[in-house]
């Protein structure tokens, strides 16, 4: 049957790309050029998109001056880029020539308020740029001394099909922003992740993905940093994956510790024939919708609780 999922106006099988990736210390036009050029060997192995870590484009981790000051400092200032940019510029005319998608992690100058950064991510498709996720949960006080959390939860309506990000500590902690994401359309969801390599953290980002994946019957990327930078060892293992009906989540490609470019294809026709047995979307917004609207109220009332 076809779904909303497999819906023909949009390709039945997109190939992915997910980038262990290094960026260069302190170095924004060198860790460009790498970006561009996982960008051309994306390609080459026959990708429609590729993904890059969270604020892969800048340096991450701990910086003294934005902890001393409780707020960007100079550096980070100078460092950050408005969207669109000269950073978002270059990889959008990549993009074109190449003919590929790319989501990729940077630093945000907010156009109205040049003193505040988001951690955002970046979907630039072959036309151009198509929008701009800000990440929401911010790990504090390591983020929130640097940034302003973002507001909105956009679904990207892309020829790939629609596409929801959302940014590490938002994906493997708040499951509602996937669940939300998949509500508003979404049939990849997209983690630019910067997860640091603490006791079991490989395991676990395979099985989040896999498990927003399967909770919600859509495909997951996650892209993860690797080497050392900002006192922290980064833990790589990017992994692609989700249902593999009649099973349940699937590993299609997983990466080591090391720089390195995984690639798989996703098939949404066999995504949709967990659709046939269990249209939990179209449930949830039809004969289901009192639960939607209970899990509505219940957060209503929570916030209004905590005072907001």
């Amino acid at each position: 049957m076809t779904h909303a999922i497999n819906d023909p106006a949009h390709p039945k099988l997109v190939t992915v790309g997910s980038v262990n990736f290094d960026s260069v210390p302190r170095d924004k036009a060198a860790t460009l050029e790498k970006i561009l050029q996982f960008m051309r060997d994306a390609a080459h192995q026959g990708c429609d998109l590729v993904v890059f870590p969270e604020l892969a484009l800048n340096a991450w981790g701990e910086c003294e001056d934005c902890s001393d000051r409780g707020r960007p400092c100079d550096w980070h200032l100078e460092q950050a880029e408005l969207i669109p940019g000269p950073a978002t510029e270059a990889v959008a005319q990549q993009a074109r020539k190449l003919d590929l998608h790319v989501i990729f992690g940077m630093e945000e100058r907010d156009p109205d308020a040049l003193d505040t950064l988001y951690n955002s991510a970046v979907l630039i498709a072959p036309e151009g740029l198509v929008g701009t996720y800000r990440k929401v949960h911010l790990g504090i006080p390591l983020e929130t001394n640097r940034f302003t959390p973002g507001d909105r939860v956009p679904v990207f309506e892309t020829r790939l099909g629609p596409i929801g990000i959302s940014i590490c500590y938002d994906f493997y902690n708040n499951p509602e922003l996937s669940r939300i994401l998949a509500l508003k359309g979404a049939r990849i969801l997209i983690n630019p992740t910067g997860s640091t390599d603490l006791p079991g953290k490989g395991p676990m980002i395979t099985y989040t993905t896999l498990v927003r994946a399967q909770e919600n019957l859509v495909y997951a990327v996650s892209a993860n940093r690797v080497g050392e930078q900002g006192g922290a060892r980064w833990a790589g293992n990017s992994v692609i994956g989700g249902p593999h009906f009649p099973g349940f989540g699937k590993v299609l490609a997983e990466a080591g510790r090391e720089e390195q470019l995984i690639v798989a294809t996703l098939n949404f026709d066999q995504l949709a024939a967990w659709y046939d047995w269990l249209p939990w979307r179209e449930w949830r917004l039809g004969p289901q919708r009192y639960a939607t609207d209970l899990v509505a109220r219940e957060f209503a009332e929570i916030a209004e609780k905590a005072g907001r």
